[in-house]
Formats: C-alpha cells, sequence, structure tokens
C-alpha cells in the first residue's frame, strides 16, 4: 500500500505533496511519526487545530489529507504605491498606474472647468440618495461598531442562548433599517455590508477567542480588517502619517471618481434604454471602470488605512486576480479576507462534519451566495435570486472548464465572463 501526504493550501485552492510513496511499514510508521510532530509544531505556531482526514482511493493508496485555517503574516498590498515592497514599487510598469492616476484627476477637472460636475451629480437619483442617507449611514457605522459588545459581554459571562440571538438580530434589524427610512440602493447596500461584515467578526470570535480579551482589544479587533479572530497578528512598529494621509486623499478621489462613472455614464445608460442587449453593451465599459474603481477604494484603501491606524501586519488583501484562468481560483484570490472566514469557518466546518469535498464547497458558495442576496433583497425591496443563481451556476461551470486552468484560453474566458457578467446581472435587476 503506497502513502500519500497531501498539505492543502489556503493561499490558493492547490495542493502540495510533502511525502511521496513508501511501501516498507517501518517507513510508513516512521512517517507518520514525523507528521505528528509537524502538525504539532504548526498547531502551537497557529494556535489553531488541523483538520486530517483519511482517504483509501486511488488502487488502495492511502492520502493523508491536512487541511488548515487562514492564518496571518507579514505582507504588503502588491499595489500599494506608498508601500516600497509592494510589486507595484518594484515593476518597471509602476509608472502606468500613476498614468492612470492623473487621466482620472485630469477627467475631473476637465468636469469641473465646464462647469458640469456640480450638475451632474445634483441630478443623480444614485448620488442624491446618498446625500440624503448620509447621516444614517453615520448612525449605522456608528451602530455597526457598537453592538458587537453584546455579543462580547455574552461570550464573556457564557450566556450561549443569548449569543445566538445578538448574532442573529442585525439580519432582521438591517432590513427593516433599510426598508422603515427608504433608503437609497448604495446606502442599503453600505447598510447590509457592514451588517455582513459584523456578523463574520462575531462568529469567529466567539469559535477563536480562548481566552478573555479587553475592552479596547475587542474594539481594535473590530476595525482590523480581518474576518478571522487570532489573538496575536503580525503587528507593523508604527503609524505614518503621510502614509494614511495619501490613503485618505485616495479614498476622497475614488469616491469622486466613481460617482461620476455612475452620474454621468452608468445611469444614463440604464434610464436611456430598455432593451437589454443594448444596455449591457453601453454597461460594460463603465461598469468596468467602476468595479476597478471600487477594488482601489476598497482594498488597497481603506482596508490599508485601517490596517496602518490598528498597526495590522498583512497587508494581503488579495492576491494577482486579474490573472485568474478559473473562477475557482478568482474567488480564491480576489477578497482574500472575506475568503479567509469563508474557508475557515464554513468549508473546514463542514469538513469536520464530515460533508464530502465537493458538497462542502457548494454549500460554502451557497452560504456566500445567500449572504449577498439578503442585502440585495433588502436595498432593492424586491426578491428575485439572479444573483444566487448566478453565483451556484460557477460551480458546475468551474468543474466543467477545468482543463482551461493555466491556459491562455482560460484567461481570456474569465475576462470575457467577467466584463459581461457583471452588465447582465446588473440589466436583470433594473428590468425586474
Amino acid at each position: 500500500m503506497n502513502v500519500h501526504f497531501l498539505l492543502f493550501q489556503i493561499v490558493y485552492p492547490t495542493n502540495a505533496i510533502l511525502r511521496g510513496n513508501k511501501n516498507n511499514e517501518s517507513q510508513q510508521i516512521e512517517m507518520i511519526l514525523r507528521l505528528a510532530k509537524k502538525i504539532d509544531i504548526l498547531k502551537q505556531s497557529y494556535q489553531k487545530h488541523f483538520l486530517i482526514q483519511f482517504s483509501k482511493k486511488f488502487n488502495e493508496n492511502l492520502f493523508i489529507i491536512i487541511m488548515k485555517p487562514y492564518t496571518y503574516q507579514h505582507r504588503v498590498s502588491q499595489l500599494d504605491d506608498m508601500d516600497d515592497h509592494s510589486l507595484l514599487s518594484k515593476s518597471k510598469f509602476h509608472g502606468f498606474y500613476y498614468y492612470a492616476h492623473m487621466l482620472g484627476i485630469y477627467y475631473l477637472i476637465d468636469l469641473m472647468y465646464f462647469n458640469q460636475l456640480g450638475k451632474i451629480l445634483a441630478n443623480s437619483p444614485t448620488i442624491s440618495a446618498v446625500k440624503r442617507d448620509g447621516i444614517l449611514m453615520i448612525i449605522w457605522a456608528v451602530y455597526s461598531f457598537t453592538y458587537p459588545y453584546t455579543v462580547y459581554f455574552a461570550h464573556k459571562f457564557g450566556f450561549k442562548i443569548l449569543l445566538l440571538f445578538f448574532i442573529s438580530l442585525p439580519f432582521i434589524i438591517f432590513p427593516w433599517f433599510i426598508i422603515q427610512y427608504q433608503l437609497g440602493f448604495i446606502p442599503g447596500v453600505f447598510v447590509g455590508a457592514m451588517a455582513s461584515i459584523g456578523f463574520m467578526k462575531e462568529v469567529s470570535y466567539i469559535k477563536n477567542c480562548k481566552k478573555p480579551i479587553g475592552l479596547w482589544q475587542f474594539f481594535i479587533y473590530m476595525i482590523t480588517p480581518a474576518l478571522v479572530f487570532y489573538h496575536d497578528y503580525p503587528k507593523t512598529k508604527k503609524i505614518r502619517l503621510i502614509y494614511c494621509l495619501a490613503k485618505l486623499f485616495n479614498i476622497a478621489y475614488f469616491n469622486i471618481l466613481g460617482a461620476v462613472i455612475i452620474a454621468k455614464h452608468i445611469e444614463p445608460a440604464i434610464i436611456g434604454t430598455s432593451d437589454q442587449i443594448l444596455q449591457t453593451i453601453l454597461l460594460l465599459f463603465p461598469l468596468a471602470s467602476f468595479w476597478m474603481v471600487l477594488f482601489f477604494l476598497t482594498f488597497e484603501n481603506i482596508l490599508n488605512l485601517l490596517a496602518e491606524i490598528t498597526y495590522f501586519g498583512d497587508r494581503e488583501f488579495y492576491h494577482d486576480w486579474w490573472n485568474a484562468t478559473t473562477f475557482e481560483e478568482f474567488n480564491a484570490k480576489w477578497n482574500t479576507v472575506v475568503y479567509a472566514f469563508l474557508h475557515t469557518h464554513v468549508y473546514l466546518q463542514l469538513q469536520e462534519w464530515k460533508v464530502p469535498r465537493i458538497w462542502s464547497k457548494v454549500l460554502t458558495f451557497t452560504f456566500s451566495a445567500l449572504i449577498h442576496e439578503i442585502i440585495l433583497i433588502a436595498a432593492l425591496r424586491q426578491f428575485t435570486p439572479f444573483m444566487t443563481f448566478i453565483m451556484l451556476l460557477q460551480v458546475p461551470v468551474m468543474m466543467a472548464l477545468r482543463f482551461l486552468k493555466n491556459t491562455r484560453i482560460g484567461l481570456i474566458y474569465f475576462w470575457f465572463s467577467l466584463l459581461h457578467g457583471v452588465p447582465i446581472i446588473v440589466s436583470y435587476y433594473v428590468l425586474v
């Protein structure tokens, strides 16, 4: 009988063989003892158990599978222009980043010079809704950072029933809040996203907190850009004032640029035609631009600013998703903040319950899709589970198109699907 040791890494959905075939029984025993020692060292390092599975398959070969939760380490954000160690700063093509940045600034200056910017934003229903609901968004943000203390105290004093109640309650409160105050789409999505972030942080805190922490430590955890709780995170030594100011400038800049794209390009394309095919074509470029603006706003600036003020050392909030050749690879790379939670607290939990791997993946996708759908239902005040359908459709598509992995055709297919998928989803929700 051959023995194989497989370690499933968290960073990418791939595996690496730790040890090869061993036919001799004494060698097998020695390998298992070495493995046990290695697992014990890893447990001490990460303060987290490792899920081990034994399975016989493929001509009676024994596969010992080890799966570990997401762990944090000192890493910089790949596209951080303010960090000399980032891939962007080291790249010979980093000048194109500043070129694109300046084009965006001059685009806004051009609009302001011709006295159009104020008019464009004033006539936008989406931007008007954000201005109207701004105070309510601030109130909800304050609530989002204070409400979790109910979970903190319930956990501290061991009130398990109250814990379940407090964790579940926001999913009743936030839809009521959106409907009661008739929030616009973007404010509604903001409220739903904040509620979901709080939910994931609270769940991870309950599962991973082995010893009580102080009120201030809990607050720092709530604003740290990590959804998996650990008692010790990699820490930086100081807060860089210039870095924070640059991120604040970028946050303001990308907010204005995103607002202009919505008001000047996205809304006219939606209002101007009811033909879904034409609408999809007209939305391709503005939605792709808005999506990139949203990506830089969130992952490169807001999360990095939060990481800087909390001394959080792991700035790798995404991997090179733009090189993905399958959507399985994209889902693992484009948002490691959420992916860390889904892998550690959903997928591995299902594996502990002996759920088959394929069904664990399906249920993890379903959980993620339901969170997105709940937010959309509340923000749009209608039940049209098209988003859930599209997200779950990825599972059979990923299985069918695995042969495209690491190929140029796979890369082209990924970008084609991404560019066309978002406008199709938007057009569907607009016309329903």
